[in-house]
């Protein structure tokens, strides 16, 4: 009952916030046409309007996003997957609203479906069909960008990277897991391109149970999940685990084993403007390490 409970509050939170992104965006479009035209007044149902839009739109990128769309990409580069997803999102989501206009047309306008085409067709002629368009491609566009960076950075660290030149030192509790690995050839070449595919692989699976990367090794990869005081991690990080282990037939490396532990853990901003990292440092880096060094035994361990 308590996981269903933290779905459904994780789901209207996760709305709720794209929401308000598109309703900021979506307004914007509004005071932007009116100050620019003078053909056009202000009127309130605009703003209605224009948020129900993006409550709309808000719902439609949720159930994507749940789809797991990116999950079946090949990798790629970051602009290829942003610019893939924002075409394919404002497809849909124009095919939406044609949808919801010939419902609208039909049932509160009392007008027959081929009266109600035409009128679609003809808005499909206007210039503000086409900005709009257009518009919606760059909200798309914005919102995928952050949503990818975050992926691997955490909504933390992106928050205080965005508006912070260099925040103070804090200190959070983690769930850190060493994960390493073997490959199938001796070939230092060969063994990053083995490594390239799996971490892809590993990515996507990580990014689906909530979890980060901290950094890499040719035969590892610490990953960590930051626990808060309503949500702990440690499930998820087993989850994970027990995914990777059925990537081992996919890929070309062999005996996935992991270690993991919960602690707290130092973290700060490193780098300049151009190049930020975050640093974590603590000693269950150190213990989950050493655990995994054993290549034989139980393959997921838990180090206390």
């Amino acid at each position: 009952m308590s996981n269903i409970k933290d779905k459904i509050i994780h789901e209207v939170k996760k709305t709720f916030l794209v929401t308000a992104y598109f309703a900021v965006g979506l307004n914007l479009l509004v005071i932007i046409a009116v100050l620019i035209s003078d053909k056009i007044d202000f009127k309130i149902g605009y703003i209605g309007a224009a948020t129900f839009s993006a409550a709309l739109t808000g719902k439609v990128v949720v159930i994507l996003e749940s789809v797991g769309i990116d999950l079946k990409l090949k990798r790629t580069k970051l602009l290829n997957i942003v610019m893939m997803k924002s075409i394919l999102y404002t497809v849909v989501i124009f095919l939406t609203i044609l949808v919801e206009d010939v419902l609208k047309g039909m049932i509160s306008d009392d007008l027959s479906f081929s009266e109600v085409i035409k009128h679609i067709i003809h808005s499909f002629e206007s210039d503000f069909f086409l900005g709009r368009a257009i518009y919606m491609f760059v909200l798309f566009g914005m919102y995928h960008f952050i949503f990818e960076v975050d992926k691997f950075l955490g909504a933390t660290e992106l928050f205080d990277m965005v508006f912070s030149r260099f925040y103070e030192p804090k200190e959070k509790e983690f769930v850190v897991m060493h994960v390493r690995w073997e490959f199938t050839t001796d070939q230092l070449l060969e063994k990053m391109e083995e490594m390239q595919q799996f971490s892809y692989l590993l990515n996507q699976s990580l990014f689906k149970h909530k979890g980060m990367i901290d950094r890499y090794d040719l035969d590892g990869v610490y990953c960590v999940w930051e626990n808060s005081p309503s949500d702990k991690y440690e499930k998820h990080a087993e989850d994970f685990f027990k995914n990777l282990e059925e990537l081992e037939d996919k890929c070309k490396v062999s005996n996935i084993r992991a270690a993991y532990t919960t602690d707290r853990i130092d973290l700060a901003e490193v780098g300049g403007f151009l190049k930020k990292e975050i640093l974590r440092v603590g000693d269950a880096f150190n213990k989950v390490e050493e655990a995994t060094k054993p290549s034989a035994g139980i393959p997921l361990r838990k180090v206390s």
